[in-house]
């Protein structure tokens, strides 16, 4: 007897093949094709109308800072997916360092984590200690782990900007050697924050030779995703190259009006590189706005002092004078976006009354200048305060997404049940099918999901992933291909996707009828799971 047999399905099986007519059951976790119907199943689900396809892999996923919370996982396995890469963007709960001067910073650039799980965010000051810590923790979907630069770099050198001494960067290389040994991906960075961002090429190429030990891969978050979107691109191919890792350009877009069009010269570079023999993907979402803390804004000097000291110089007049200055001059996210009228609050603890409104009409509220308000709110909820960015246009969008080389990843943040996010945490994946398929039929329907499914599976190493073959994992999506559509917006952010019928992950059903099932089947994927 099967655990569950599909009937009359519309399978697009991932590999890009064309959609065909068949039966699917699941048996023990596993995909059983062309199943004998005599044998029976414990449950039976007539699929007629509806596409059955792998689960959707989430290429860059921001999962690991709320694993546990039923919002975080109703996010993900609501709108198709089953896998999530998370560990992104220099950030991880792990290696948190054994110094406790250099975990108290840490605590404090990173948050002390919100799963709930075992012991402390002080505990976790290795991979395996993080995942023990993670047993037992409600989990719905699958999940990969990098290892971040950002959070490996303080552990072993706090938040200084300078280049690691000899013996400082052979502690960093143990730790993350340490980390691929228990099946860590590889290495995230986030080179447009601090203290990342005071890491060179050299720093990251000497890391990355450790990654491609293991035949792991580096994703970055580049340096540059604006007017110097060129040059950061050639950094990071380049370190590819010289430490011999595989390469994921994380999100992939290009900011602020003057630099729209780059991408015909950016995807012309990742097919350059990939001619040459560089293993490469990108991951991008398909909106023309980001999200990020609000201080991204600040030029460079703010982050090279404590969170106590910049407090300080943000109470200082002169200083406000200075910074007000600096920003205005900067090819930064300010002038990305054309203004404060651009940039939307999302989260912001201890002001709450400015979520869902522009940093300009906040400011028009108090009666202070733009400048003033953006200051106070710096102040008033630090690192913790989150924006949404418009600064991107719909022909790059275009060109990125449907390029061979980009998948799909939601770059999703979430803090809790009520607190606005951007939509791509709740519908990336659904509004990918809906836009480039079903609206403005830039790809097809199998073309889509082989981009979200066996693609990125195969870039990641995933095994037994990414497809509806006979004895893959029975990771599966049903849902009506006429119909599904994201309905989360910048407004109303925190709402389900419609169309999708059932969610499978590990041949159990984590979602159906609109809501979660309280089964929690989802476990770590080390790398290179044979």
């Amino acid at each position: 007897m099967y655990d569950i047999l599909i009937q009359n399905a519309s399978v697009a099986d991932g590999t890009g093949a064309p959609v065909y007519q068949a039966d699917v059951a699941v048996k023990d976790g596993r995909i059983v094709l062309q199943p004998d119907a005599s044998l029976g199943a414990a449950q039976i689900m007539d699929a007629a109308g509806l596409t059955l396809c792998p689960g959707f892999i989430d290429s860059h996923s921001h999962a690991d800072e709320r694993f546990g919370l039923d919002i975080s996982n109703l996010a993900i396995v609501s709108q198709g997916i089953t896998t999530s890469a998370t560990g992104q963007c220099g950030e991880t709960m792990y290696p948190i360092s054994t110094d406790a001067r250099f975990a108290a910073l840490q605590a404090d650039e990173l948050g002390s984590g919100f799963y709930r799980a075992k012991g402390s965010f002080f505990d976790n000051t290795s991979l395996p200690a993080l995942l023990h810590n993670l047993e037992g923790v409600p989990i719905a979907f699958n999940y990969t782990m990098l290892t971040g630069h950002t959070t490996l770099r303080m552990a072993v050198m706090g938040v200084e900007s300078r280049k690691p001494t000899a013996q400082e960067m052979e502690k960093m290389k143990v730790l993350l050697r340490d980390a691929m040994e228990h099946g860590s991906m590889g290495l995230s960075s986030g080179l447009i924050y601090a203290p990342g961002a005071y890491a060179d090429a050299e720093e990251l190429t000497e890391l990355c030779k450790v990654v491609a030990e293991y035949d792991g891969f580096y994703a970055t978050h580049m340096r540059n995703e604006a007017s110097g979107s060129l040059e950061s691109l050639r950094e990071a191919i380049a370190i590819a190259e010289a430490s011999g890792c595989r390469l994921n350009l994380s999100h992939h877009k290009i900011c602020g009006k003057a630099n729209w069009g780059l991408s015909a010269k950016t995807v012309k570079l990742l097919h350059e590189a990939a001619a040459r023999g560089v293993r490469l993907h990108a991951d991008a979402y398909p909106y023309t706005a980001s999200m990020s803390y609000l201080d991204v804004c600040m030029p460079g000097y703010y982050f090279e002092r404590t969170p106590d000291e910049r407090i300080r110089m943000l109470r200082d007049s002169a200083e406000r004078v200075r910074l007000e200055a600096d920003i205005k001059a900067m090819d930064g996210r300010y002038n990305h976006c054309g203004g404060f009228e651009n940039i939307y609050l999302t989260v912001a603890p201890n002001t709450p009354e400015c979520i869902g409104k522009s940093v300009a009409a906040f400011a028009k509220e108090r009666g202070v200048s733009d400048f003033d308000a953006f200051f106070d709110l710096l102040i008033e909820n630090g690192h913790q305060t989150s924006a949404i960015y418009f600064s991107m246009c719909e022909e790059d969008l275009q060109r990125i997404v449907c390029d061979e080389n980009i998948c799909i990843g939601t770059d999703g943040i979430l803090k809790d049940e009520v607190t606005p996010t951007h939509p791509r945490t709740f519908g990336a994946f659904p509004k990918a099918i809906r836009y480039f398929v079903r609206e403005k039929k830039l790809l097809t329907l199998e073309q889509m999901i082989h981009k979200i499914t066996q693609f990125p599976a195969e870039r990641l190493g995933l095994a037994n992933k990414g497809a509806v073959l006979d004895g893959y994992d029975a990771d599966l999506v049903l849902f009506d291909a006429n119909t599904i559509s994201d309905r989360s917006t910048y407004t109303d952010s925190l709402v389900c996707s419609a169309g999708i019928s059932r969610v499978l992950v590990n041949g159990q059903i984590v979602y159906e009828d609109g809501k979660l099932t309280g089964i929690y089947p989802g476990r770590f994927l080390p790398r290179n799971t044979r």
